[in-house]
């Protein structure tokens, strides 16, 4: 009889917790992998909600938020904490996914400790290390690290073979995110009152902003283009939940807490987000994940970014890579208002970053792998000490 295997999945952020969701529920039913969750608490206020909504409950629940503290102050917390969760759960394989502080540390921790690594939404680039920031870093040398990649589309796994990864160990399943999306549409409902809020009666636009390389002057010359498109266009609102990072939530506020057709709202669970994404006229964001969802729904998306690692969508025209500039932003936005045919386009445009079956996919070729990297009889090595 087999050992079922263990496989530590770290997470600590919103997006993370959302798009390993999926994949952690079909491991639980694989009947060969237990799959073992790790919070690392990097977004501890955001995630509770959204534990609840996807049905998930953490084995252990670290503690490496400080106030005010620094990306290197975050780092040496998980440093700190995360090699007692490898001594504790012994884990036969690590699951980290994207491109985060505590997918990076979880990866560094497994490979000193001689636990090998499946990364998940491997080989997205920008190869610019400073957009986007430190996002590009990390992911970079999570993909050193790993032993297995699993790309979300085939233009990810090309930058992995480009960089001299063996082709044997990357895998191409599409994203975990359309997984969750297209999950979460079952349980939409016709409701569209918001639970901060009067019903929406006119057609909106969504907003989302929290890039690290956007806060300060970046980011006031970004909400005052999109605060003088909203005074152009009254016949929208915007609706815009705030990030709790108060480095860019305070500024926005502060810019717009008057305009007449702004809707600033608190952070809102993973359904209640997904019912807003697939209502919206459209989106503007400088969110990776949004980017991934939103297409999933025929909403077309402006991006706020000079750069992404997202290409596909843009090249498939689901997504518009608006820059940061005041003109270009207004010029997209207003596209997509005074171009009925643009704005089908866009809303008509395939989505290239899956088809809802990537955690089947992943599933798969875990079992596999453990099945050929692992002696079926065989007690997991022990996990070396500090």
């Amino acid at each position: 009889m087999s050992i079922m295997r263990k496989a530590l999945i770290c997470y600590g952020s919103r997006p993370e917790l959302i798009k390993l969701s999926p994949l952690y529920h079909k491991l639980r039913l694989s009947g060969n992998i237990m799959p073992i969750l790790c919070n690392t608490g990097q977004h501890k206020d955001l995630l509770p909600p959204h534990m609840n909504s996807l049905n998930l409950k953490a084995d252990v629940q670290l503690n490496v938020m400080r106030k005010g503290q620094s990306l290197d102050q975050l780092m040496a917390q998980l440093f700190a904490q995360l090699p007692k969760v490898f001594q504790k759960f012994r884990p036969d394989i690590a699951i980290v996914q994207g491109d985060t502080a505590s997918a990076l540390a979880c990866a560094i921790i497994a490979r000193k400790k001689q636990c090998p690594i499946a990364h998940i939404e491997a080989g997205l680039r920008t190869y610019d290390h400073k957009s986007p920031f430190p996002e590009e870093i990390y992911r970079q040398n999570i993909s050193k690290l790993a032993r297995w990649h699993f790309c979300p589309t085939q233009k990810a796994q090309q930058n992995l073979l480009s960089e001299g990864y063996e082709p044997e160990a990357i895998f191409v399943t599409g994203n975990t995110s359309v997984d969750m999306v297209l999950e979460m549409q079952k349980k939409l409902t016709d409701e569209r009152e918001m639970s901060n809020g009067p019903k929406i009666r006119k057609s909106f636009f969504l907003i989302t902003l929290h890039r690290r390389e956007s806060q300060g002057a970046p980011l006031v010359g970004i909400i005052n283009s999109l605060l003088e498109f909203a005074n152009s266009r009254p016949e929208f609102d915007f609706i815009f939940p705030l990030h709790p990072n108060p480095a860019s939530s305070d500024m926005i506020k502060a810019l717009l807490g008057d305009a007449d057709n702004i809707r600033l709202i608190a952070p809102l669970a993973y359904p209640k987000f997904i019912q807003l994404m697939s209502e919206a006229f459209a989106i503007i964001t400088d969110s990776g994940g949004i980017q991934e969802e939103a297409p999933t729904l025929n909403t077309p998306v402006i991006v706020i970014r000079n750069k992404t690692e997202r290409a596909e969508g843009v090249e498939n025209g689901c997504l518009r890579l608006a820059g940061t500039d005041r003109n270009s932003i207004l010029y997209e936005l207003n596209l997509l208002i005074d171009d009925k045919a643009h704005y089908k386009a866009m809303q008509e445009a395939p989505n290239p970053f899956g088809d809802g079956k990537a955690s089947d996919r992943i599933t798969r070729h875990l079992i596999d792998i453990i099945e050929r990297n692992f002696s079926k009889n065989a007690a997991p090595e022990n996990i070396p000490a500090e």
